[in-house]
């Protein structure tokens, strides 16, 4: 039988769909209707499962209760005073009670009429509920939403429904709400007040679990392209399931999809998105889609909006906006779930896709004269800072037509000044490829970085050599497949490297300066993350030859492979101790990817790291005191430094903006090496290892990842 695509995108779960994550969500729910709670509401912004959640409810709760679903619309009306309001309250009560009359009486087999008295204990609904002393029946009601909740009228709705709720004391109420729990602090107090919980993206695990799940036996996923895909999506499930979809229709018959797999469909699924991410701006006021709007402008801040920024891109749009009303639609922005707090003044998307549609389909000069947001014709005053940083653009535009290294060092230091107004507001060209880009010198040689760079996101990846301050790069491998992921050999005369040229990934060693690239691997399964012993003995690896990623330690020459860990989860990404006695790795094998670590022979496994964000890419300091690692606790992707034994991790990178991934230490442990997005592509960076004198030693339009220092 010719089954089709297995990823749903066109309606809620149904019975029998795969339910993925979300499990403590459900138990927390399933167990306070046990104890007695009568009212529970699940938040939850646009397509994040809601329904899918209720569905799943009665799963769980039917054994026990007698379950009524209800699916239910607040009753519209273009009349928005407050005496039109309360009245369209009152009518949307009376609906609510009318729906679950029916939907009971349908369960009893025998109508239960809704009496059409007005008061909250009144009636025969009330009635049937009250009567229900042998078996407690739960009411799945959904369809609520923060924008019919708000103000006068929406706290009085509430307060009627508690109401009569606490009138029949065998009834229990799950309720969802269509907004963020944050949205109801803001604007319904009323229900902030209440038990809730609230749905939000899946973590990188649960990610990882959809996508495997769906497709098993005809899809497969590269670690890496799942990451990419849930750094687009945030762990949304509709989005997840849109990419997941794409590329079943793209790639199905036992294909691997790759990261630039995932980056070739990426306006695919902001196009397949596009109805429903235009219903949620159709949703928002003029004002908060002007801020939207204005978001393009805001080039290099990586989809984070802040009150000073949008005042000033307005400004510069010709639009006049006052603080209150920035803070009145970023508000807004943040109830939907479109934008979530990442401090008290910074807001960056909730998931990228939807940054990428605004510049797809919202442009800002079309959307402000599609909103009638009069734009000025004549230069607007702007304010000291806008001048400042527009001074600062044009000095650095001056200083990079300069030829000589004296220039090269001044742009860098003014670039600090320019880069808050907009890198797109520099007058560009079209920049250098990757073998011809000019470098920054920032200081004297400091060893060597090998890394893994490509020329745009389409093309493959090769593996490169440059100074340690980023200068003299020079390409070692040069094979229509991707060439990844090097690693150095202790004494620095070769490399241990990923390629795929074989038709699936091994690891292959090369001499440091490109020459006689042999298969170390020889193996029909998928080999990866290659990690040098600083003894020089052994190479420790990822494999997916046991049908799960485990870590292999092998002979410097490929001998001998060894499996160390034994679990059903993902281990990857090794990382040996100084002395070689002891790997680093990440494992999600409790739900969670964390750091742990293990001996050399496969004994002594512990867990170092336990935090419920995302903990990855140990990287273990010279003199054994401490492990770099990236994590998400903080929103985004940070390098973080810790102890040996798990205690004291601290925040190095500390840059909101960006994501850091990858550290990597030089051999004196005075440096820390990784790869970053600050400056808007993927660049190599270094800095102290307290995160002092950060600088950017590729600073080019090519993507750089994986950088690794030898002296």
């Amino acid at each position: 039988m010719l089954l089709g695509n297995p990823y749903v995108v066109d309606r809620p779960l149904a019975e029998g769909d795969a339910f993925v994550g979300r499990y403590k969500l459900l138990a927390e729910v399933v167990q306070g209707v046990r104890r007695g709670r009568q009212l529970v509401l699940v938040y939850g912004s646009d397509r994040m499962g809601k329904t899918s959640f209720l569905r799943h409810l009665v799963q769980e709760l039917s054994a026990e209760f007698l379950v009524v679903n209800v699916d239910w619309t607040w009753p519209e009306d273009g009349d928005a005073s407050p005496e039109r309001e309360r009245e369209v309250a009152e009518l949307a009560m009376q609906d609510l009670r009318s729906r679950i009359a029916e939907k009971l009486g349908a369960a009893y087999g025998q109508p239960v009429a809704e009496s059409p008295d007005s008061s909250p204990s009144g009636g025969s609904l009330t009635a049937a509920l009250g009567a229900l002393h042998d078996r407690e029946v739960v009411i799945l009601v959904d369809g609520l939403s923060l924008q019919h909740l708000r103000g006068k009228a929406g706290a009085e709705f509430v307060a009627r429904w508690q109401e009569w709720i606490s009138s029949v004391p065998g009834a229990h109420f799950v309720v969802t709400v269509n907004g963020t729990l944050e949205g109801a602090i803001i604007f319904a107090p009323a229900l902030a007040s209440l038990p809730a919980v609230q749905l939000t993206g899946f973590a990188l695990e649960e990610t990882e679990d959809l996508l495997f799940r769906l497709a098993k036996g005809r899809l497969t996923y590269d670690f890496a392209a799942i990451r990419r895909i849930w750094e687009l999506t945030s762990g949304h499930p509709y989005f997840v399931q849109l990419f997941g979809y794409q590329l079943f229709n793209v790639l199905s018959g036992g294909r691997r999809v790759r990261v630039p797999d995932v980056e070739q469909i990426v306006q695919d699924v902001v196009t397949a998105g596009h109805p429903v991410m235009d219903g949620i701006w159709s949703s928002f006021s003029p004002q908060a889609q002007v801020l939207l709007a204005l978001s393009n402008e805001l080039k290099g801040r990586h989809g984070v909006l802040a009150v000073r920024d949008l005042q000033d891109v307005a400004c510069l749009q010709g639009v006049e906006l006052s603080v209150s009303t920035i803070e009145a639609g970023l508000a807004e922005c943040l109830a939907k779930g479109v934008l979530r707090r990442l401090s008290a003044d910074s807001y960056p998307f909730f998931t990228e896709l939807f940054r990428l549609w605004l510049a797809k389909y919202k442009p800002t000069a079309q959307t402000l004269v599609d909103l009638k947001f009069r734009k000025h014709l004549a230069v607007p005053r702007t304010s000291t800072a806008v001048r400042r940083r527009a001074r600062g653009s044009t000095i650095g535009l001056s200083l990079a037509g300069l030829a000589v290294v004296t220039a090269v060092i001044v742009l860098w230091n003014m670039r600090g000044a320019a880069q808050r107004l907009s890198m797109g507001a520099l007058p560009t060209s079209t920049p250098p490829p990757l073998a011809t880009r000019a470098t920054l010198v920032i200081g004297p040689a400091m060893g060597r970085i090998a890394y893994m760079a490509k020329d745009d996101a389409d093309a493959t990846w090769d593996v490169w050599l440059m100074r340690g301050d980023g200068s003299d790069p020079q390409r070692l491998t040069d094979d229509p497949a991707d060439d990844m992921s090097p690693t150095w050999s202790a004494d620095g005369k070769f490399l241990a490297f990923v390629s795929d040229r074989d038709g699936h990934r091994e690891i292959y060693v090369m001499k440091a300066d490109g020459t006689q690239q042999i298969n170390l691997t020889h193996h029909p399964s998928e080999d990866w993350t290659p990690a040098w012993s600083p003894d020089g003995t052994s190479i420790a690896f990822s494999s997916y030859r046991d049908g799960n990623w485990e870590i292999y330690v092998m002979a410097a020459d490929g001998s001998d492979p060894m499996r160390l860990t034994f679990d059903s989860a993902a281990d990857y990404g090794p990382c040996w101790s100084p002395d070689s006695q002891q790997i680093a790795f990440h494992s999600n094998r409790d739900e969670n990817w964390e750091i742990y670590v293990v001996t050399r022979d496969g004994e002594g496994l512990w867990r170092l790291t336990e935090d419920e964000a995302t903990d990855f890419g140990p990287a273990w300091s010279p003199n054994g005191e401490g492990i770099a690692f990236e994590s998400y606790r903080d929103g985004n992707m940070e390098i973080y430094l810790m102890a040996i034994d798990g205690s004291e991790p601290r925040n190095i990178s500390d840059d909101p903006y960006s994501n850091e991934h990858g550290p990597a230490w030089a051999r004196d442990g005075t440096k820390l090496f990784y790869f970053s997005n600050r400056d808007g592509g993927w660049d190599i960076f270094v800095m102290n290892p307290d995160g002092t004198e950060k600088a950017n030693l590729t600073l080019s339009s090519a993507v750089e990842h994986g950088p690794e220092w030898h002296e």
